[in-house]
């Protein structure tokens, strides 16, 4: 059986080819008719909608009137009186030190190895680290006595600060710097503008309403600001090599709670299961650590392909394993049947040759009667049925469909149900453990098509970015990437992950590092 012809001939991909058309023909996408003397020179060339799309098309000459208006506000400071009495005064004081400065000191072993990493430390890289290392940040603040009361503000803190330091460096820069557009940015804001029309449509409590607004798109906001940051591969590997230095210390840790067995703080397990301990790491769920065990594994398993250095070779594959031991011991059936999806479309997409003996592994894993089996065969069993029926997913998931039969177009509202907002405010006893069922449910089928929108466009601009690389090293990290969003997208259906801040942000920091990955112009012989 041809698989690939399969596929080509499936109704879902046939719903993307669809999707896509109406995109690339659309006004806001594509409003320039190709020239057909020159359509078959251009057809196997990466193009985007940004080339052809009058909405950036104003986009770019809005940037062109902002670096100008930069450019004056820039050459006013440096004008400024004011500019030059401090610029002065920083002269003298620097003379100063000069002179009272010791050689034997300045030339000292410790105090030129700070200062190369002066040199080579950008205020952007501290940045993107701070960004990329959320989790730990964020556990960080909260724990820390003197920094505890901004752990519920510390991230949105940061975001406004991207903004404003992106602002200062186009400043700087007289204006010469512009903005990043990226093929993603016109979904991003349509999804956006979206959700601002349905917090205006439906709102029965507006603070809850603007509460779970926040929670839904404010982390869409992270995409635009990163990247900025984030413009080149060089880039990308940096904020690649820190995920995967998460995902190491985060797999190793998760493996030391398994052997451990350090007591579970929460009842994840169903009664009639044999399982003791899930490992959750500083995490706190073992179904969240889980979903960056499935985002970072398959990104560890690229750099680890491309890699030829030894040293690296050694450190991605021992994140590698470690990661997927971590992802193991957190017993999250849900992680596991979103990390055996995102791999099966890692491999369908680099070497379908591949897919018998994975789905062979699969089968000897399954088979193996290890506890790990047991638990993902347990879903199958009558008894897991009837209790999940009875107050588990299923039965959630019935109360969340027939909330939504009674407001189907435009849902109850924005935090009103299924979700951590409408908790919180007591409207909600439970988790919906389904993300698509919980939007469909606040926000109707209005809600559910502007997520499945955002979500499509990523599937086929990354697709594309894949299809028409040249290099493979770019194609396999390319690959990685997608992946492990694939893999986040697919345990949504099974839980809230979006729902944890980090991972939704995440999410966006994935798509912006697939940007990176464009190639600038390929020709495929046809």
């Amino acid at each position: 059986m041809d698989i690939k012809k399969s596929i080509e001939e499936s109704y879902i991909f046939n719903i993307f080819l669809f999707i896509k058309r109406l995109l690339d023909t659309s006004f806001i996408f594509n409003v320039k008719k190709e020239n057909k003397d020159n359509a078959n020179e251009i057809s196997g060339e990466y193009k985007t909608w940004k080339e052809h799309s009058l909405i950036y098309a104003l986009i770019i000459k809005l940037d062109k009137k902002l670096n100008k208006l930069e450019k004056f506000i820039h050459n006013s400071i440096i004008e400024s009186k004011i500019y030059n009495i401090l610029n002065r005064k920083n002269v003298d004081d620097r003379e100063i030190k000069k002179s009272l400065n010791n050689p034997v000191i300045e030339n000292s072993k410790v105090v030129l190895y700070f200062r190369k990493i002066k040199d080579k430390l950008r205020v952007e890289d501290v940045l993107i680290a701070l960004t990329t290392g959320y989790i730990f940040v964020d556990i960080f603040i909260r724990r820390i006595s003197f920094t505890s009361s901004f752990g519920s503000i510390w991230d949105e803190l940061l975001l406004i600060f991207l903004f404003v330091y992106i602002f200062y460096s186009r400043i700087a820069n007289n204006g010469d710097i512009n903005f990043n557009l990226t093929p993603m940015g016109l979904p991003a804001t349509i999804y956006i503008v979206l959700g601002i029309i349905h917090l205006i449509v439906v709102s029965p409590d507006l603070s809850v309403a603007v509460e779970g607004f926040r929670a839904v798109f404010q982390q869409v906001l992270w995409y635009f600001a990163i990247t900025q940051f984030v413009r080149n591969q060089s880039d990308s590997n940096k904020v690649i090599n820190i995920m995967i230095g998460m995902g190491l210390f985060l797999g190793i840790h998760a493996t030391y709670q398994y052997i451990a067995k350090v007591p579970m703080p929460g009842n994840w397990v169903d009664i009639s299961e044999n399982v003791r301990t899930r490992a959750f790491s500083i995490v706190g769920s073992p179904n969240v650590l889980g979903a960056l065990f499935v985002l970072f594994i398959p990104i560890g398993i690229s750099m680890l392909l491309v890699n030829k250095n030894k040293n690296s070779r050694i450190f991605y594959m021992l994140s590698v394993l470690f990661m997927i031991l971590g992802l193991f011991f957190t017993m999250s059936r849900g992680a596991w049947l979103a990390f055996g999806f995102s791999m099966f479309i890692f491999i369908m997409i680099i070497n379908i040759k591949l897919l018998v003996p994975f789905i062979a592994l699969v089968g000897v894993f399954i088979l193996s009667g290890s506890l790990m089996a047991q638990r993902l065969l347990f879903m199958l069993s009558p008894s897991y049925m009837m209790s999940s029926a009875k107050g588990g997913r299923l039965y959630r998931w019935r109360i969340g469909i027939d909330i939504w039969k009674k407001n189907k177009f435009f849902g109850v509202g924005l935090g009103r149900f299924g979700g951590a907002v409408a908790i919180n405010n007591k409207l909600s006893p439970f988790y919906l453990d389904n993300y698509y069922l919980k939007t469909l449910t606040e926000m109707g089928i209005y809600g559910i098509l502007a997520l499945a929108f955002v979500i499509v466009c990523f599937v086929l601009f990354s697709s594309k970015i894949i299809k028409y690389q040249n290099d493979m090293k770019s194609k396999l990290i390319s690959i990685g990437l997608f992946t492990g969003g694939i893999g986040i997208l697919t345990q949504n259906f099974v839980e809230n992950i979006f729902e944890v801040p980090a991972m939704a942000i995440y999410f966006w920091v994935i798509i912006a590092l697939i940007n990176t990955f464009a190639p600038k112009k390929t020709i495929l012989n046809k």
